[in-house]
Order: structure tokens, then sequence, then C-alpha cells
């Protein structure tokens, strides 16, 4: 079992030194144009590393490679580590990302063991390589790198050659999953071809064709929580190979359907939240949670992201989805994301500051929030840092 614990990334837009923690759930608040949406950029970068393919990354998101740095600073390489947990083990995954090359020329992955012994069992350096193949006899396997490669050099090695920790955590990164880009035009549309579903929300129809019978089945007892007349959820099967997603609500005896074009917006991003809860993913980034989704569904649907078995995070505009998250797990989760006066994204736990936390013994979450005056709230933060 793995768990994506900490990201720290320097130089990746605007987040420069930029740290934050991850919780199953964790959902992050702040002003447009704070970078809530870069932080979400920033880890499915991450999970492009395992992929291998940062060309085709940056032409899905149409972004130049020149892109990627953060414009306040000269440094060249973007520096990322990741701390992990694997069976209750600590793991750190350090890289170091060249935008001209699209590759990491250094990394490293150490396992923390009882204080104070780490063990390195994963490096890249100088063109080398370095695998600790058998952690308890420290047998390794090292050469040097002849093949070209994009990303991390792990995403270029079979998974037989790596210790079972690597290999689980290179599955988890490969498995996390952005919907940041969710687009509803996209999700109207037909599809011939898809295995998963796009960023924008590409290929829905034929994302869905490929659930068993038992998955479409929960979804469409999900989908009837918030819709009590709907009947089915099909999809169509037209000539050419195309697929289309069809909606059947039932009124009386009478039964309606209607083509995925003719849907609203909001039943069709719940469509494609669902259906990433039912997938094989491993982390779930979804923006601007709220967006098109009726008020009296939103507390139905934090329920469900945070009951997943999914680690999930979420971004919002809105105040109020945070009072649908109990105190506990507002104390843990709720991240706030804010700039600084020279331009660097920053996170902080919300409820660490101590004007937050006596509110929140008060008051909901998002009751808290509205009731704050932002400008002092950053003076707070500030003088909290200083303090530091």
């Amino acid at each position: 079992m793995v768990e994506f614990a900490t990201l720290r990334i320097d130089n990746f837009k605007s987040l420069e030194r930029f740290d934050i923690g991850f919780s199953k759930f964790t959902c992050l608040i702040g002003l447009n144009s704070s970078g809530k949406s870069t932080v979400l950029q920033a880890i499915d970068f991450v999970s492009q590393q395992m992929h291998g393919d940062i060309t085709g990354w940056l032409g899905d998101r149409n972004w130049e490679v020149k892109e990627l740095k953060s414009k306040l600073t000269d440094k060249r390489l973007i520096e990322i580590t990741v701390a992990f947990v694997y069976h209750e083990d600590i793991y750190e995954w350090n890289l170091k990302f060249n935008p001209v090359l699209k590759k990491c020329t250094y990394e490293n992955i150490v396992k923390y063991g009882p204080f104070p012994i780490i063990k390195n069992i994963f490096e890249v350096k100088d063109s080398k390589y370095m695998i600790m193949k058998d952690l308890e006899t420290d047998e390794k396997l090292t050469g040097d790198i002849i093949q070209d490669y994009e990303g991390s050099f792990l995403a270029s090695l079979k998974n037989e050659f790596l210790p079972l920790p690597i290999k689980e955590f290179k599955i988890y990164i490969q498995n996390i999953y952005s919907l940041d880009l969710i687009s509803p035009q996209e999700l109207r549309k037909r599809s011939r071809v898809g295995s998963k579903l796009g960023l924008s929300g590409a290929n829905l129809s034929a994302f869905l064709n490929t659930f068993t019978e038992e998955q479409k089945d929960k979804m469409l007892q999900q989908l009837q929580k918030c819709y009590p007349n709907l009947d089915a959820l099909e999809i169509k099967k037209s000539k050419g190979g195309w697929s289309r997603l069809e909606l059947v609500e039932k009124f009386g005896d009478k039964k309606m359907s209607n083509e995925a074009k003719y849907l609203n917006d909001g039943i069709l991003r719940l469509i494609a939240i669902l259906a990433q809860l039912q997938s094989q993913k491993s982390f779930l980034l979804f923006d601007e949670i709220e967006n098109g989704i009726n008020a009296e569904l939103i507390e139905y649907l934090m329920d469900t992201l945070i009951a997943s078995k999914h680690q999930v995070m979420i971004t919002t505009h809105s105040p109020m989805i945070l009072n649908y998250i109990d105190d506990d797990i507002a104390m843990k989760s709720v991240k706030y994301i804010y700039k600084t006066k020279e331009g660097f994204t920053k996170s902080i736990p919300l409820f660490d500051i101590p004007s937050m936390q006596e509110k929140l013994e008060m008051m909901g979450a998002g009751s808290a929030y509205v009731d704050t005056n932002l400008d002092k709230l950053l003076e707070e933060i500030e003088t909290l840092k200083v303090e530091e």
C-alpha cells in the first residue's frame, strides 16, 4: 500500500520552494490566481515523469517546455522531492528535471529506517544508474545509461528489474489522474476509442464503455441518489465504432432518453467525477469541484469523495463547501494557497493559523473562512513565518 505524503517543488511556474502535505482527502482553497490549479498541474507533472512522455503531456496542455520554469527566478532546473509511505516505511524520491532535455538528469530514492539510518536504493547520476535489487542483501544493479528517455529514468525500466517498494511507487505515481481542464463540451462528444478520460473530459462515452456491468450499476445507483427519476445509464454503439452516452429517465410509466449532447453541465461533470471513483487510479485531482453542480448535490458529492478508497485532492472557490467537511478532517485536509509579495505560491494548513483554529471552535470551517479578512490573514501568516 503506497500513499503520497508530501511534495516539495522548486522552480515550477509560480511554485518556488513550495511544500505541501497530503491527507487521504485534501482540499485547496484560496483567492483567484493564488496558484491552486498550478498545484494540481505540478502533481500531474510529477506523475508524467513516470510515464516518460513529457512531449505528449505538453502537447495535451498546449504548453511549450519553456512555460514550465518559473519566470520569477533564473534557476535552470526544476527540483522535486516526493515523500511516500509504503507499508509504514518512509521513502523519498528526489529528482532534478532539465526542461531543455525534458528529462531528469539526477534522481534518487532513499529509504528511511530507524533513526538515523538512510539507505539509498536507487540513483541516476552522471549518466549512470544504480538499483538496489534486494533491500535485504543490498544486492545492486549498476550500469551506464545508453538509451534516450524523457522524464524519470524509471519510466524506461521494466518493473521486473525494480525492488517491490519502487515498483509499487512507480505504479502509484503513474496512476495519478487529473481532471483540471474538464470541459462540458468535450464530455458531450461521442467518442470511438479511449481506455481513459482525457484531461478535458474527452472520450467519456468510450471510457464508460470499458466499465463492467457491476461498475455501471454502481455508478447508476450513485447518480440515482442525486437524480431519483434516472432509470438507466447506457452506452450505445453506432457504425464506425462510435460510442455515445445516453441517460434514461422514468416518469410514471413513461421513459425518456437523452443523449449526452443534450445534458446539462452539472450532470456531465458529476458523471465524469463518479466514473473516476470507479477506476483503479490511485490519486485523483479535481479542479473547481463545485462548478456547474447544483448546491443541493454538493454535500452528497463531498461525502462520496471523502469516503473514496482513492487519495483525492480538490480545489474550490466556494468556502461553503468546507462546511460539508467534518472538523477533524478539515484540520488535516484544508490547505490555504496564497501568493507572497514576490509572486510565489505558498501553502499552509488553514487551521494551523491560530485565528482560524479559534474560529473553528465556534463555527463551521466554511463560515470561519467567510468570516475572515484575507488581508489580515496574510499578515498573520507572514508573522508565523518570521517566528519560525
